[in-house]
């Protein structure tokens, strides 16, 4: 059986532009973009108040067929930092047949200006390059807040509600501060700074600060910019319509299952229907994207019960593909009962030691043998999914159940990257033995070919 594992160099070996950089290209585009005089202060509204205004007013104008400011395809990736990357996006996909309406670019302007962790992740564009960076920089802020939790303890014992500047600083630190400051969580209180009220319990500083009440915001404010990602994803890169044919060329002909790290249903979309388990959820009208940490490593958050930005509490919560090589594991322990039971009926029987053996060993060959052969596309092996990786490399621990891997790379630093991301999780010693037993193997990505068809060729 031939299972394929994606991730996001499964999309970019299409040329399909999922990189954080492209997202963040297009959404600065979008935000830049002349709309006219917005209200001074958005904040005003919630975003889904803004979104049924914007909807009212367009209505009121027969459409909005007056507004002018939809954006091309050309627009949106205007600021590309990856010029060469977006040029072979338009030679494979019909690019120009892609037009963000004028409300579409309206209504994410107000989803952007309105959004915490846009405005923060903005701030830190050149620390992030990768989604793995992007997660890291979500616990930074957890992390400056656990850092500020000592402060609002202190302060709530105190029954204060402002404190001066340098105290402030002293305390918190100017680079919890910096990181905190997108998330509005103090306030100027005259000459003083503060915990802003809408924090505080019953909505009153000299209540005290709830630091509850701010993951929560942060939590919700994280919701709604996975909804910005997913937009991106759903009105921009799962309309890119194919202009070539687009042909694989690997030692599977076809997989008989996907399990997909991406949001995207691109293998389904741009060559064949196959039963696909997308184990950070998907994107679309019923969306359930993951995007959160490995873990709260911190007791002071989990004391605080910030569980929400974990990413398996939001697999649970949202329903996603979770229950990875499930029926495999289940073979196994099945298996290894049936055969201990067998065992103890063979010895209960006083046949001798050797045939007790013989007969294990015929059990074993017989009936543990999985037969699967996974091939890990586009995916950086990292720590934060160590244990799909774990479960994967497990399949063979007592025995060889004819399970194989072959993990592709895109060049010899993304080879050296992955092995070293094996090894931190597996160790040396299960490393080595899938790799001289040649259950392991490294093979450079599948070419995917974009081919012309018979009508292009002639025109």
């Amino acid at each position: 059986m031939n299972i394929l594992i994606v991730g996001n160099g499964f999309d970019l070996s299409h040329y399909l532009p999922t990189k954080y950089d492209h997202f963040m290209d297009v959404m600065g585009s979008i935000e830049k973009k002349n709309t006219g005089e917005k209200a001074k202060d958005l904040s005003i509204h919630t975003v889904d108040e803004w979104i049924i205004e914007i909807d009212k007013n367009f209505h009121e104008r027969e459409g909005g067929s007056q507004f002018n400011y939809q954006m091309s395809f050309d627009e949106l990736f205007s600021q590309t930092l990856d010029p060469e990357f977006i040029e072979k996006t338009k030679e494979c996909y019909l690019t120009n047949e892609i037009e963000l309406s004028a409300k579409d670019v309206l209504k994410l302007q107000y989803r952007l200006k309105l959004n915490c962790w846009y405005q923060y992740f903005k701030k830190h564009v050149n620390d992030i390059k990768t989604w793995i960076d992007f997660e890291q920089k979500i616990e930074e802020v957890l992390l400056s807040f656990v850092n500020v939790i000592p402060f609002i303890e202190q302060i709530n014992g105190k029954s204060e509600y402002a404190f001066p500047l340098r105290t402030f600083e002293n305390t918190v630190g100017k680079r919890n501060i910096l990181v905190l400051d997108s998330f509005h969580i103090f306030e100027n209180k005259g000459m003083h700074k503060g915990f802003n009220t809408q924090f505080c319990y019953g909505r009153n500083d000299k209540n005290g600060m709830n630091p509850s009440s701010f993951l929560e915001f942060t939590y919700k404010q994280l919701e709604e910019f996975i909804e910005i990602f997913n937009l991106y994803l759903e009105i921009i890169v799962g309309q890119l319509s194919q202009s070539k044919i687009i042909d694989i060329h690997a030692e599977w002909s076809y997989p008989d299952k996907i399990f997909s790290f991406n949001y995207t249903n691109t293998y389904q979309r741009l060559h064949d229907s196959v039963a696909v388990e997308y184990l950070h959820g998907s994107c679309g009208e019923h969306q359930n994207i993951v995007l959160g940490v490995s873990d709260l490593e911190s007791e002071s958050l989990k004391k605080v019960k910030a569980y929400g930005f974990t990413k398996y509490q939001q697999k649970l919560f949202k329903d996603t593909d979770y229950l990875f090589l499930d029926e495999y594991k289940n073979f196994i322990e099945r298996n290894k009962r049936v055969l201990e039971e067998n065992l103890k009926l063979l010895s209960a029987n006083a046949l001798n030691e050797i045939r007790v053996k013989a007969a294990r060993a015929k059990s074993i060959s017989q009936e543990s043998s999985l037969d699967l052969n996974f091939y890990i596309w586009g995916h950086s092996l990292d720590v934060s999914d160590k244990d799909y990786i774990i479960d994967i490399f497990s399949l063979n621990d007592d025995i060889d159940r004819n399970v194989r891997v072959t993990v592709y790379y895109f060049n010899k630093p993304a080879k050296f990257s992955l092995l070293n991301n094996l090894l931190a999780i597996l160790g040396k010693d299960k490393v080595e033995q899938w790799m001289k037993n040649k259950w392991l193997q490294f093979k450079e990505n599948p070419e995917v070919r974009f081919i012309e068809s018979e009508s292009q060729q002639i025109a």
